[in-house]
Parts: C-alpha cells; structure tokens; sequence
C-alpha cells in the first residue's frame, strides 16, 4: 500500500485524539472558570491557522522532507533548527511515557510500579521507531479502522449523563486569561503531532495538502468534545479536580452491550495504541534527524536511538509525581514556540531559494 493521503489523514487524526482526550481537558479547566468555548476557539483555530501555514510552506517544496534540503555545510542548519527540534521530541517523549504510565496505573495496573509500565511503552514504541514511516501509517489505518466505531460511539455518548445548565454562565467574566501560562501552553499542546508532515518519504504525487488542512478541520468539534464533556457531567469545581478528566466522566457511563465494565476500560485500551504510535513516529523522526545530522549510517543511528531512548526512560523515571509532569510540560512551552518558528523559517527560507534556482 503507497503513502497517500488516506494514510497521512489517518495517522494524523488518531494521534491528536491520543494526546488531545488525556491533557488538553486539565488545561482548559486550569485556564477559566467559565466561558470555556472561547479558550477552545482560540485554541482551535490558532492551531488550524498554524497548520495551515505550516502545510502551505511544505506544499512549495518538491520533495515533502526537509532533510533533502540541509545543506552540506549542515552545521548551521543542525544547531539552529535540527538539534532544537530533537530536543523538543526528547522533551515530549519523556513527558508523554510518564503520562500514559501515569494513566495506565491509573485505569488498569495500580500495584504496578511507573518504570515497568514505562519500559512497556517504550520498548514497543523503539520497535515502531526503528522501521519506516510507511510501516507506521499501515500500522495506525489497521488500528483506526478496529477501533473507530469504538471511538464514534463514545463520542456520541460523551453527553451521556451532561447536566446542560452547567455550560452557563457562558459569558467570559475576564480575559486575563490570554497572559496566563495553562492558555500560552494550550496554543501548542498538539504541535507535536504535525511535526511528521515535514518528514514524509520522498515521492510527492500521492499527498494533497489542501485534502490534509481541510480534513484536520474536523479536530476543531472533537476538541470541543474533549473539553466540554467533565464539564456538563460535574460541573467545573469538580472536574477541575481529576488528573483525567474526561476519563473520569467516561466511567460514568455504562452500557449493558459492551464487554467491558465500563467505557473507560475501552477508550482507555484505544488510547494506549494511539499512544504508542505517536511514541513511535516521534523516535522515528528522532533517528533520521541523528542520520542526517551526523551523516551515519541506519544501524549506527538506530543503535543511537537505543541509547537515548534508555536515557529517556531512565530521565521520566525521575518524575515522581504528577506535578512535576505538569511542570515538565510547562518547561517544554519555550522550546515548543522556538522550534516552530525555526521550522517554519527554515521551510519558507527552502521555498524561497528554490523559486529563484527556477
């Protein structure tokens, strides 16, 4: 099966309900006490028009991967774009392994200790990492096309038990919001997931990135969904209390058909995969950047992967509690911000010297 855009569409979708379900809920909670749907506009489409100029960049190029571009002088590029995008991805995988340990103890293994649970993860995400980006977006259409029925219902049951008064008062009492940090690290809590899009294999015929920006416009409802759900269900003082969220309002529903004892036993297992794919297309990313930064070969860049991959683990099994996760991911905001611009830069800059070689 070629890489087209089916495949693409799909990856992308699968790993935004992936991180979107299990963060981005605290930190809307975190952001205001009510008027909530305009944190979520804002974030939405601030994130839309982000990827949208981020995919207009990448459609001028001729070939969809920035690193046929880096020059052969490359140090420059490396310390000025490359190595603070590696960071960026170190940064996000240990934030996200003691996330889903955090999550997965939470739900099923509670006597399990965070290392084991994190070994479980990383491991399976190295083995993804180690292959090829075709291998990853096969992998996430066979795991979206087992699971999207799951997902369907689920959505459409996330209003279940909702208490419809508790969307009110939707007027925004104040706006001091837009300088306080849980509403700066909500712009780009999902950049992570977009960052394959400047990586994808060498043939360009079979990708349309104006199918790509109009089908991510479906992310804007479903971030809707992820935020508004806790809160129709508890109310915002008490679902501002729960590590997960929405999590926590999906145990609330139970449906006699399914053969879990709850909906959050089957979200919950849906997570995970998309969880360790993401882990996965972010290490793979992770050893072509060491490949071409260092000119090495594929074996000696996925022995380096190795190797930093038990650096991250051991580096997350450090973080003991769930404040300091929070923390990490507060600390990885300036990165985030630094390592977009300098994408971007570095993409338009390749277009631009490629019009004038024409």
């Amino acid at each position: 099966m070629k890489i087209n855009n089916l495949l693409v569409i799909t990856y992308f979708l699968i790993v935004n309900i992936g991180l979107m379900f299990l963060l981005y809920p605290t930190l809307i909670l975190d952001t205001v006490e009510n008027g909530h749907w305009l944190v979520v506009l804002l974030h939405g489409f601030s994130y839309m028009v982000l990827l949208g100029v981020f995919l207009y960049g990448m459609s001028k190029l001729k070939q969809p991967n920035i690193l046929e571009y880096v020059p052969k002088n490359r140090w420059i590029v490396s310390i000025l774009v490359l190595v603070p995008i590696s960071l960026f991805i170190i940064g996000t995988v240990i934030t996200a392994i003691r996330t889903y340990a955090e999550f997965t103890t939470v739900l099923f293994l509670n006597q399990t200790p965070f290392l084991f649970v994190m070994l479980l993860f990383i491991i399976a995400a190295t083995y993804i990492g180690l292959g090829s980006i075709g291998s990853i977006f096969r992998t996430s259409f066979l795991i979206i096309a087992t699971s999207s029925l799951i997902i369907v219902v689920i959505f459409f049951l996330s209003f279940f038990n909702a208490e419809w008064y508790y969307f009110f008062p939707a007027k925004v009492s104040s706006f001091d919001f837009l300088i306080q940090t849980p509403f700066i690290t909500g712009f780009l809590i999902l950049t992570p997931t977009f960052l394959f899009l400047a990586f994808l294999p060498k043939r360009r015929g079979d990708y349309n990135f104006k199918t790509i920006f109009w089908s991510s416009m479906i992310l804007i409802p479903i971030i809707f969904v992820s935020a508004y759900s806790p809160i129709l269900v508890f109310g915002y003082e008490v679902a501002k209390n729960f590590t997960f969220p929405y999590i926590e309002m999906l145990a609330t529903v139970d449906i006699e058909w399914s053969i879990f004892e709850t909906l959050t036993s089957l979200f919950g297992l849906s997570l995970l995969l998309y969880a360790t794919i993401f882990l996965g297309m972010l290490l793979h990313i992770l050893r072509l950047l060491y490949q071409t930064m260092f000119r090495t070969s594929n074996i000696h860049a996925s022995i380096a992967l190795i190797i930093i991959v038990i650096i991250i683990t051991m580096t997350a099994n450090m973080i003991s509690t769930w404040e300091q996760v929070q923390s990490h991911v507060l600390w990885l905001t300036p990165l985030r911000f630094y390592t977009i611009i300098s994408l971007l830069v570095f993409i338009f800059w390749i277009g631009r010297r490629q019009k004038h070689e024409i």
